[in-house]
């Protein structure tokens, strides 16, 4: 198992001292190490009839040697030299052959939602320049045919003759192009290369100890870097089958859990809420291991009610966009899990700085020990920048400044407490979201909270918080909402103001628009 406890910094770079150094990037990825293509000719030899892929909803399924014939075809209609290719698909057998034909073959991949806005339809037309557009009919991306693009129809199992035998190209290495998410800032660009894309589903195979007979499903979305990564690619270093649903449905996730043998999920907190909401009794398999939740942080509260209720143990993971996914993950039990925190480092380097607004030296300054501070990450799976040079400030030397607040324990274990554009500043003090909403999930029959900042001609910002309750709120929630933040925070943390609504306003991957959110709490 390849993790990288991060222990002793404090020995190496004390508060003050020398900046911090990375990681060798790419020198890490030995020539002994998979790809993505030779992982895939290899398990088409030895596990030619096992699943890869299967369809949750329909059930349709592909083996691993049609898979590589797929692959084989749908790079012969991309050609062999480079093209960009925009894909709307809905997740499934399709959007996988496309995504592995791109990443083999030499070309650029650029997954968007199949709903997605013609403004970023727009942008992605005039940045870009796509020679491709793959989606389920000519007619939902006419606007990018009429600017130039040629419309790849998605190839379909079912047309392939089975003594189909097309001509194995060179193996390329392409590139993965994603919007990040922009929750708290404007959202960027950055490219990912298949080799950084391998290394981590490699880390993530070995960490949550993929083996051929394990069967993982995913309901996110391809359009983001969980589902096609931990999930397909990290199935595909083990021999393994990957589930594919198109979107998440509570009705069905138990069924698809028994249907289809699955030993291990991949979902985010949003998904766990609701799971916990269901009133129906659900008989769970015991060969499922682990539930794995990643996208943003998962509610103490939640993680325990989750494992009592069910009796699976909940992997919380901690991933980035410009990580190609994975960068900490709780072990498996035995091992030693702490709710709250999101594990240790896998594959990577971390450390804790000095963020960027009170670091005014160069490099990289660690933190004492235990002290919060901005998380930091370097290594083979960390890309070099935005395309564009946009944010360029948040890579330095080989690392990464993630944005993300933290602090690791005396183990090692990363505890994330924020993002710097959510801390809240009232007057002189600092308040950090998580803290407060953590102490609100307390409260019974409380489903959902964030909090944010609200200008305030006093003080600057002041903190509030949106509550999703199984109920209406009444003063008396009002009340005791208050009894509990005054028995836990100090009084500078505590919310003026608790405002219902329906549900918290995220992005398809799961994480709080809080931006949304603080335009809500203004008006």
């Amino acid at each position: 198992m390849t993790i990288a406890f991060d222990m002793s910094l404090e020995d190496n770079f004390p508060f003050g001292g020398r900046p911090l150094h990375s990681l060798p990037d790419v020198a890490q990825r030995s020539a002994s190490h998979p790809t993505l293509y030779t992982r895939l000719v290899s398990d088409a030899d030895r596990y030619p009839d096992v699943a890869f892929v299967i369809e949750a909803e329909t059930g349709e399924a592909c083996d691993y040697r049609t898979m590589l014939r797929a692959v084989h075809i749908a790079q012969g209609l991309l050609g062999d030299q480079p093209r960009t290719i925009v894909l709307l698909m809905p997740p499934g057998i399709a959007t996988s052959i496309i995504w592995l034909a791109a990443l083999t073959g030499g070309h650029t991949i650029i997954p968007l939602a199949p709903d997605v806005g013609q403004a970023e339809r727009s942008q992605v037309m005039a940045r870009f320049h796509p020679h491709l557009i793959t989606a389920a009919s000519d007619a939902e991306v006419a606007d990018f045919v009429a600017a130039g693009a040629r419309y790849l129809p998605p190839l379909q199992i079912s047309e392939l003759a089975p003594d189909t035998k097309p001509n194995r190209p060179d193996p390329k290495p392409g590139k993965l192009v994603l919007h990040t998410s922009g929750t708290t800032g404007d959202p960027k660009w950055i490219a990912l290369d298949a080799e950084a894309i391998a290394w981590t589903a490699e880390q993530i195979r070995l960490h949550h100890h993929l083996q051929a007979r394990d069967r993982g499903l995913t309901p996110l979305p391809f359009f983001h870097i969980n589902a096609p990564v931990v999930t397909l690619c990290a199935s595909l270093m083990a021999g393994a089958t990957a589930i594919i649903a198109r979107r998440f449905s509570q009705r069905s996730f138990w069924d698809w859990i028994e249907r289809y043998e699955v030993t291990w999920a991949s979902v985010v907190p949003t998904i766990v809420a609701f799971l916990l909401r269901d009133p129906l009794q659900h008989t769970v398999p015991e060969r499922l291991r682990f539930v794995r939740s990643a996208s943003s942080p998962l509610p103490v509260k939640d993680l325990v009610a989750f494992e009592e209720r069910f009796g699976i143990p909940i992997i919380e993971t901690y991933g980035l966009t410009e990580a190609c996914s994975q960068v900490c993950a709780n072990p498996l039990p035995p091992g030693r899990r702490i709710p709250g925190s999101v594990g240790y480092p896998v594959g990577v380097q971390l450390a804790i700085c000095l963020p960027r607004e009170q670091d005014d030296l160069e490099g990289l300054r660690p933190v004492p020990p235990g002290s919060q501070g901005e998380i930091c990450v370097s290594g083979p799976s960390i890309a070099r920048g935005y395309l564009d040079g946009v944010s360029a400030s948040a890579f330095q030397d080989g690392w990464f400044r993630t944005g993300d607040l933290g602090y690791q324990d005396e183990h090692g274990a990363l505890f994330i407490t924020g993002r710097i554009r959510e801390i809240i500043k009232r007057g002189g003090e600092t308040i950090a979201p998580r803290a407060i909403e953590e102490i609100l999930m307390q409260l019974p029959d409380m489903h959902e909270v964030a909090v944010v900042g609200r200008p305030d001609g006093d003080y600057g910002e002041v903190p509030v918080a949106f509550v999703v309750t199984g109920h209406p709120w009444t003063p008396a929630d009002t009340s005791a909402a208050m009894r509990i933040c005054r028995a836990h925070l100090s009084a500078f943390q505590i919310p003026v103001a608790f405002l219902p609504i329906e549900a918290l306003p995220r992005t398809p991957s799961g994480k709080i628009q809080r931006g949304v959110l603080r335009d809500l709490a203004s008006a």
